[in-house]
């Protein structure tokens, strides 16, 4: 399963990154990709503010037209393994 390493990105960033990289995994036919966020616990406040931004995102219009079918935390929350739908 092909990897897409947000941890560390700015909000922005990541978010750019993001649709970048799933655009290029619908063309390349990969069905689930990892989103690595991190969990968030090395901020000054100790809370993910990464993953919820992006699993608002993979939920929301961008992340339907992009081709994502659902996606579930992994890796005690640093992780989201993303399921495509088919081309």
């Amino acid at each position: 399963m092909r990897e897409i390493d947000l941890h560390g990105v700015t909000p922005e960033g990541a978010l750019r990154r993001l649709s970048q990289e799933l655009h290029a995994a619908r063309v390349r036919g990969d069905k689930r990709v990892l989103v690595i966020t991190g969990r968030g616990l090395g901020n000054e406040r100790g809370e993910p503010v990464l993953r919820g931004q992006v699993e608002r995102w993979l939920a929301g219009p961008h992340g339907k037209r992009l081709g994502v079918h659902s996606f579930e935390r992994q890796s005690r929350g640093g992780a989201l393994e993303v399921e495509l739908q088919r081309t």
